[in-house]
């Protein structure tokens, strides 16, 4: 699996931090900078692996320095789930560091966490196993692989780097996860790095789906709202302009726009990071006005009224459920089931009960019971909306000019006896890396996020965004 975090240092005086326009002008996320110092941002993003399927992976990003000087790039350490950053980012801070050359970088890692599928064909036994000494085969487990080696240095490309006043860089960590992971599970991390420069404010640095929080507080006044995360990222201040998207607030009896927000809120939003180092909304969407809400990848289909997720998110923390668990859901009588994002064109598609799951998928729950304890722990629902899947694999076909085929699949899918799957675009899908389908060819490894549908027997993701590797 190869991780991308991305470093976006954002080299500006001290006199363009925080400048403004007429009106509210955005927050700056970045502390005001000293004198020759630069202000920089940090985010993240992945893609997945190969081998033993790797579910959930989390590990504490305790540290990422430049060199000389130990000039950190992190204001505190962040635990992040990773596998659901495929084709994404996640924000992890902002830092002003010196003006200066650079030689190297080096980061470093702690407490990683992995629940994965064993389709080796045999029991694996080793340290670090939860709940047991061994998998069997088949078997999803938890494991705390051992570190081998805790941090990593980068000295190649793009260093050295010159750090300037008036120049703005996005500086990306690519992590290679697949690489890291050793024949006997320990770790060993393997990174390289790339860099991006810009030299205009306005531009966008990074831009950040699917990202689910709660609403900390609102200042309607000038735009702006906090949203906090139980995933690994820190409180951050969004800006909400003329532009931005309000939606679903109406079937709470809210405006769709900024008067909608208010502190307790679940919602899922949409932002980018902009070369200032502040953050504007681009979509912000209610998920909930209050309860919590989990998200996870179906695993298992145990009955018509009942099925295993993985849990890859939460808002806020629920009691007892940890990013990485395996949970058995109960359906409720009378839940309801819709697709969240409506923005794709998905009519024609079906997800309107339990039969129209599929393992695979990632969906949304709203607990309506207490945890019972067991193997797995188990909750209610009685709402499971289909969010957006991610998945890495290998161009099989090209159909036409918007739809085309994946094989290579990981492990979860062929486990279930799934081995293509059919990608279907339009004119909404994003495409990083190529300009369309056209640029694709056989053999390609390409990261795709959208919902996930089972259409006759035939597994169809509606893709919002492709990423070529």
């Amino acid at each position: 699996m190869k991780t991308f975090v991305a470093v976006t240092l954002l080299v500006v005086t001290a006199t363009v931090i925080g400048c403004g326009g007429n009106g509210s002008s955005p927050v700056n996320n970045n502390p005001p900078p000293q004198q020759g110092f630069a202000a920089g941002s940090v985010s993240l993003h992945d893609m997945p692996p190969a081998g033993v399927t790797v579910l959930s992976f989390q590990a504490t990003i305790t540290g990422i320095a430049m060199q000389p000087g130990n000039v950190s790039l992190l204001n505190t350490p962040r635990t992040l789930e990773m596998t659901q950053l495929q084709g994404m980012s996640a924000y992890l801070g902002a830092v002003s560091v010196p003006a200066g050359n650079y030689g190297s970088m080096t980061i470093t890692l702690a407490n990683p966490q992995m629940t994965f599928l064993n389709d080796s064909g045999s029991s694996m036994s080793m340290g670090g196993m939860m709940g047991g000494a061994s998998c069997a085969n088949g078997q999803i487990c938890q494991f705390t692989p051992t570190m081998m080696a805790s941090s990593v240095t980068i000295t190649g490309s793009p260093f050295p780097l010159d750090v300037q006043a008036n120049v703005f860089f996005n500086l990306q960590i690519d992590f290679d996860l697949m690489d890291s992971l050793q024949s006997s599970m320990g770790m060993n991390p393997q990174m390289s790095s790339t860099m991006q420069q810009s030299m205009q404010i306005p531009d966008v640095f990074d831009q950040m789906d699917d990202m689910l929080g709660q609403i900390s507080s609102v200042n309607a006044a000038n735009n702006q709202f906090q949203i906090a995360f139980v995933q690994g990222m820190p409180s951050m201040t969004v800006f909400a302009d003329a532009n931005a998207t309000f939606k679903a607030f109406d079937a709470a009896g809210k405006p769709n726009n900024m008067a909608g927000l208010s502190q307790g809120e679940i919602v899922l939003i949409k932002m980018q990071l902009m070369a200032d180092g502040s953050l504007r909304a681009a979509e912000v969407k209610l998920e909930s006005p209050n309860s919590p809400v989990l998200q996870g990848m179906v695993v298992a289909m145990d009955s018509a009224t009942q099925f295993d997720m993985v849990v890859m998110n939460e808002a806020p923390a629920f009691q007892g459920v940890n990013i990485g668990d395996v949970v058995r859901m109960n359906l409720q009588s009378g839940a309801i089931f819709n697709v969240d994002d409506t923005d794709l064109p998905v009519s024609g598609m079906s997800f309107n009960s339990s039969a129209d799951m599929m393992i695979g998928q990632m969906v949304e729950i709203k607990p309506a019971s207490a945890l019972l304890s067991g193997t797995p722990p188990q909750l209610g629902t009685n709402t499971v909306h289909l969010m957006n899947t991610w998945i890495t694999a290998s161009v099989a076909s090209k159909i036409d000019a918007n739809n085309f085929t994946i094989q290579s699949l990981p492990g979860v899918y062929g486990a279930a006896g799934i081995n293509s799957m059919k990608i279907s675009t339009s004119a909404r899908t994003e495409f990083d890396n190529v300009p369309s389908v056209a640029g694709l060819n056989v053999g390609d490894s390409v990261s795709i996020r959208g919902p996930l549908f089972m259409m006759n027997g035939t597994p169809v993701l509606i893709a919002g965004k492709i990423q070529k590797r």
